[in-house]
């Protein structure tokens, strides 16, 4: 990106900071020189001229180390005005949020011409909404989740989505009035946001007490209270400006004052809640005198140091569910900046990559979409993700994602969805990106950059950021795999083109982040999913998001997280090390040509409590789809571990014990499965999960999940070895390698052979002869 984002990390007790760049590493040759910077994150307003340059940062008198950044000629130009800037663009009058008052009459029409069948869903809700009180309680205080989690819960959870449910019922009203000038949608919206706004910020929803119910005000209020803003009553608005005005004080301190976003705290829900503070400067900015302020400081972050969770390549480190909920409420801040004060955020290379990874990695058909919490198949989700499909695809001027969003919307078999997330409404921005296309904004210029019609432009081959090495003669155009090595995915779809069906299509999918175990990640780096013919036949294990499956609750807490509920490997029964970002993995030496896919999961510092080496080997072999996993280990001296390979299926294992081979079956897709292991070893099979998820009284119980590990004893050597000197014990090593062999209409199964000779395994695969 062209200009580069500067960050650093203060010293404790550092007030300013002077920050310089220049051309040549003596500093003689100044572009940047600033001094008292109070932020620990600059982003120039002007692009720099291609070339290379150094730069520093100094505070209290001591100077950071040089380093050296090269601007080339391709970098993408994305030059960001201040705030004050935005504001001046945005004007004084309403709507402004994804809409002009210059467009309200256009936007009228096309709503009925263009957007028809969308337009009538939207205005069905809003009638249902009508029908229901648009009055709310002040929710109740929280018991202390530390001493009582359920007693916690059962007030947390409904608050959460009641107060989300009745604030989204708002803007869903609001649209239905900015669409239609009919202003009984409109007085219904502004007496929920009344209703809302008679609640105490500093009270029972206050940020630091139930940080869940405040971000439902500030979610989608700023939208609902912009697009009916002229029919408030003069008393009515003041009260609602009151409101916005302390919950967004609020956030500022909580997200500013206590550490730099981006730089010390990584916090999941702080990247929400820079959005929602963003929409309530938009909307509030003439009213609040802080807004500015706020927006000033937002600007390097919505703009630079967001997303960090991500980069360039488009994954999201947290995985598919959890990335699509995020990156959804980015879209709010960026579709209105876009069209509010002409800053094309979408022009960064994350968003078209952001959607070429979802296509890779959440195959419309699949029923569990890992890695990450919420695994899931709800409608919602899925429905969310054709949604954010469609608006990065009008944003960024392409139709390279309209198939895969139609192939979404084309699904029908959903799981239960507990009834307290059913929200009435739709994707407000999303709907006024279509209608708004193409108009002038009041810069001269088009809100989506373009002429307001999509191009094709379909990714012919991987870009540089996500493709392997590939073989001298191979060409890229005929690649069937994608690395997004920032957050530490990879994935193998050998039909990716029947996607709405899976059709033949041999998915998969591995993870090995550098990110770490924390947040919505679990300890799980080398783990796989693996996908059939449009069937799910591996995955992760567990549960999340239920009604009584909570974050940090038993079932998550005690299962999920943990390594043994994944398709990784054990060590004598101890997982990958939990909740840490020094527990890393990565991606590495990819490589593909017209034979074979080969790459490497590196998670040594995973089992760096008890291992030296853990890495997964990957192989896929493209005549027969057959899956080659090697699982290298070498443990640390005076540490007894034995290697174990786990498994987790939807459907029950037949294994037979002397061939070491296993096999599942899903409809009309199968696996078999055969272990490259002849000394002593043995198989152990269960089902379920310890402890299990729990259910609510009205939600069905989850499917039943089902395990398979393999367990590798020790050898003649090492346990007399151990029976020794321990100080002289060295580490126990492991070569464990298995072939997966799947088969569905159009796979034919691989005809897989093993033997052990002499201090080496091999496997006759078809054709192909693998020595380990």
């Amino acid at each position: 990106m062209n200009p580069p984002l500067f960050a650093w990390k203060p010293q404790v007790g550092d007030r300013a900071t002077d920050l310089q760049v220049s051309r040549d590493a003596g500093f003689t040759d100044l572009v940047i020189d600033l001094s008292g910077l109070t932020e620990s994150l600059h982003l120039p307003e002007r692009a720099l001229s291609p070339g290379t340059y150094w730069w520093r940062w100094c505070a209290g008198g001591a100077v950071s180390e040089v380093f050296e950044f090269h601007i080339g000629e391709e970098a993408v130009r994305f030059e960001v005005p201040s705030a004050d800037q935005w504001l001046k663009s945005l004007g004084t009058q309403h709507p402004r949020l994804h809409c002009r008052p210059e467009w309200l009459e256009t936007i009228r029409d096309r709503a009925c011409s263009e957007q028809p069948e969308a337009t009538l869903e939207l205005l069905v809700m809003a009638d249902e909404l009508r029908t229901i009180s648009h009055e709310i309680p002040e929710p109740p205080f929280l018991p202390d989740r530390n001493k009582d989690f359920e007693a916690n819960r059962r007030i947390w959870f409904p608050t959460m989505w009641n107060t989300r449910k009745f604030v989204k019922g708002a803007e869903t009203l609001a649209l239905a009035y900015l669409i239609t000038g009919d202003k009984a949608y409109g007085r219904d919206a502004c007496e929920r946001l009344v209703s809302i706004s008679k609640w105490d910020p500093d009270g029972s929803t206050y940020l630091g007490h139930n940080d869940e119910a405040h971000m439902s005000v500030i979610w989608h209020g700023p939208h609902a209270v912009d697009w009916c803003w002229d029919l408030f009553t003069e008393s009515e608005r003041a009260l609602v400006i009151e409101q916005y005005r302390r919950r967004g004080q609020i956030t500022y301190e909580h997200m500013h004052d206590k550490a730099a976003y981006g730089i010390h705290r990584f916090d999941s829900h702080a990247g929400r809640e820079i959005v929602f503070l963003a929409m309530t400067a938009f909307t509030f900015h003439e009213h609040i005198p802080e807004a500015a302020q706020w927006l000033e400081w937002l600007r390097p972050v919505l703009n630079g140091i967001w997303p960090v969770w991500a980069g360039d390549d488009g994954g999201w480190a947290q995985g598919p569910s959890y990335g699509l909920a995020y990156v959804g409420i980015q879209t709010m801040y960026a579709s209105a900046i876009k069209r509010g004060a002409g800053v094309d955020v979408y022009r960064r290379p994350f968003w078209r990559n952001h959607a070429r990874w979802r296509r890779w990695f959440v195959p419309p058909y699949t029923d569990m979409q890992g890695f990450g919490d919420q695994g899931r198949r709800w409608r919602s989700g899925v429905m969310n993700n054709a949604d954010l499909m469609e608006i990065i695809g009008i944003e960024t001027g392409t139709d390279e994602f309209a198939g895969y969003a139609r192939a979404l919307r084309a699904q029908t078999q959903f799981d239960e969805e507990p009834v307290e997330r059913h929200m009435l409404g739709v994707s407000g921005h999303l709907y006024l990106a279509r209608l708004t296309k193409g108009l002038v904004s009041g810069d001269g210029s088009a809100p989506d950059g373009s002429t307001g019609v999509s191009k094709p432009d379909a990714e012919a081959r991987p870009s540089e950021l996500t493709a392997p090495i590939f073989g001298d003669s191979f060409d890229a155009s005929q690649s069937v795999f994608r690395q997004f090595p920032f957050v530490g995915w990879a994935a193998i779809r050998s039909k990716i083109e029947t996607e709405a069906n899976g059709a033949g299509d041999v998915a998969l999918l591995v993870r090995s982040s550098p990110f770490g175990s924390v947040s919505h990640s679990h300890a799980n780096n080398n783990d796989f999913i693996l996908h059939v013919g449009g069937t799910m036949m591996a995955m992760p294990s567990g549960f999340y998001g239920g009604v009584k499956n909570g974050y940090g609750g038993d079932h998550h807490a005690n299962w999920v997280w943990h390594t043994k509920s994944h398709n990784c490997v054990t060590l004598s029964d101890a997982g990958q090390i939990m909740r840490s970002t020094e527990s890393t993995g990565a991606i590495a030496n990819a490589y593909e040509d017209e034979r074979l896919i080969y790459f490497t999961g590196i998670a040594d510092s995973s089992y760096a409590d008890r291992a030296e080496r853990c890495r997964r080997h990957v192989l896929f072999l493209k005549s027969s789809s057959a899956v080659v996993l090697i699982d290298e280990f070498v443990g640390l001296s005076q540490i007894l571990s034995t290697l174990q390979w786990n498994l987790h299926t939807p459907a029950p294992l037949v294994v037979d014990e002397t061939q070491r081979t296993f096999s599942w079956k899903r409809g009309r897709s199968q696996v078999a499965g055969a272990f490259l292991y002849h000394d002593n070893a043995f198989f152990s099979i269960t089902r379920g999960c310890d402890p299990p998820p729990a259910t609510a009284e009205h939600e069905q119980p989850y499917p039943m999940q089902h395990n398979l590990r393999f367990t590798c004893n020790m050898v003649q050597a090492e346990f007399l070895a151990m029976r020794g000197s321990r100080s002289e014990a060295p580490g126990i090593a492991r070569n464990l390698a298995v072939v997966l062999a799947p088969s569905c209409p159009g796979v034919r199964q691989a005809k897989v052979v093993t033997a052990r000779h002499g201090e080496s395994e091999e496997a006759f695969i078809n054709g192909d002869r693998l020595i380990v």
